[in-house]
């Protein structure tokens, strides 16, 4: 492990595998903290409690269309009366969503019933026994469990808490993020700097509550006084740029200089994004981004999004699949990476039979990005992927909508 003040030149890379990595976030950090919200404004949080159904859903039997709640009958010819359903051949009229009296059989809808007159109706056709009753309970049982801690509260699972009775429910604390761009060339206005504006994007879309930094220098001094003065009001750091081993790489060099820091993940064996780094400074976690555009965003994919849904409760894996699609095109690898999982960026060719093509550009490239439907993880050892074959095809918060 590299000493505070190390000036020299930077630890050489010790590439963790993206499950190690996932294991090292949840191991090394909690969640943050807990907060109670109104259901309604908790929506995109992370529940901070288990929570099981107080009561029946729904909490009696409901009708589900518009039409007369009748009892047993041996005729078509049924009188309408208000409230329970006490004598055979008796018929209530109910509107959809209302409860079912006591002693329904079952529900006819208002089209398969002629009106006679003098309060009485003709029932046309066969219906079976509870036809057209969500009976109590149907949707959700008593006791059964809802979510979990951890579980991202998405609209239809407020509106469900809300109609099981919760109007307050503990969260996660959002966590504080700055996302400190690194280098030289944009303070000198030699080049625009652009990649904060995707990283801020899919640190929000985890939930992190996330400021900008100007961008500093490539000098050591700059970098630590930076990620010093961060610290101190927000959770966790995201720097983007110089992670490598490079004459102007001094990112990892000036955490390492702040008395305590300790490197947690330095690399990781994916391709792009491998010099991805974790490092904890002051006892919060300051994320490493590479600085061309696809390693940024591939260490944003497997470090930066996992940590943030850590310090919430959550597992720490931010993409998820979206289905199998079919190679349109052979895929060819020839780089030095074959070793390393490779993230590569798919193309949607053919909508009717799921065709993709996998591109394959140099990291420093963006487009692929732009025009992609979706990634796929390429194995290790993987170098030849058949026209035809089934690829997975994931996504992420934050980069496709």
């Amino acid at each position: 492990m590299s000493k505070p003040g190390f000036t020299g030149r930077q630890p050489l890379f010790k590439y963790a595998e993206l499950s190690l990595a996932q294991k090292i976030i949840a191991d090394s950090f909690e969640p943050l903290g807990v907060e109670v919200l109104h259901v309604k404004r908790a929506v995109g949080r992370y529940i901070a409690e288990d929570i099981t159904a107080p009561v029946d859903l729904p909490n009696f039997s409901i009708s589900h269309v518009d039409g007369y709640a009748v009892s047993e009958c041996d005729s078509t010819v049924y009188r309408v009366v208000k409230g329970d359903l006490k004598n055979p051949c008796e018929a209530v009229y109910v509107d959809t969503g209302e409860p079912v009296p006591e002693g329904a059989l079952f529900v006819v809808p208002v089209e398969a019933v002629r009106v006679l007159g003098n309060d009485y109706i003709e029932v046309h056709g066969k219906h079976k026994k509870h036809e057209e009753i969500i009976a109590k309970g149907s949707d959700v049982q008593r006791g059964v469990q809802i979510c979990r801690r951890g579980d991202l509260i998405t609209p239809s699972l407020a509106k469900l808490l809300i109609d099981l009775g919760f109007e307050e429910i503990k969260v996660y604390r959002r966590p504080r993020v700055l996302v400190l761009p690194v280098g030289s060339e944009f303070t000198s206005k030699l080049k625009r700097e652009s990649s904060s504006s995707i990283v801020k994007a899919m640190c929000e879309s985890v939930g992190a509550v996330v400021n900008v930094e100007e961008p500093v220098e490539d000098s050591i001094e700059a970098v630590r006084s930076a990620v010093e003065n961060a610290l101190s009001e927000h959770d966790a750091v995201v720097t983007i740029g110089g992670v490598s081993l490079g004459e102007h790489d001094v990112t990892l060099t000036a955490l390492l200089s702040i008395s305590g820091s300790t490197i947690l993940v330095r690399g990781l064996r994916v391709q792009p994004g491998r010099t991805t780094s974790l490092v904890l400074v002051k006892g919060k976690p300051v994320v490493l981004l590479p600085g061309l555009v696809q390693s940024t965003v591939s260490g944003s994919i497997f470090l930066a999004q996992p940590l943030i849904k850590r310090l919430q409760g959550s597992e720490p894996v931010a993409h998820y699949p979206v289905g199998y699609y079919k190679l349109a095109e052979d895929y060819v690898y020839k780089g030095r990476f074959l070793s390393f999982t490779r993230i590569r960026f798919a193309k949607l060719v053919n909508t009717e039979e799921l065709g993709v093509v996998i591109e394959e550009a140099p990291s420093p490239l963006q487009r692929v990005i732009c025009t992609s439907y979706g990634f796929v993880l390429i194995e290790p050892g993987v170098s030849l992927l058949r026209r035809g074959t089934l690829v997975k095809l994931y996504r992420t918060p934050g980069l496709y909508i």
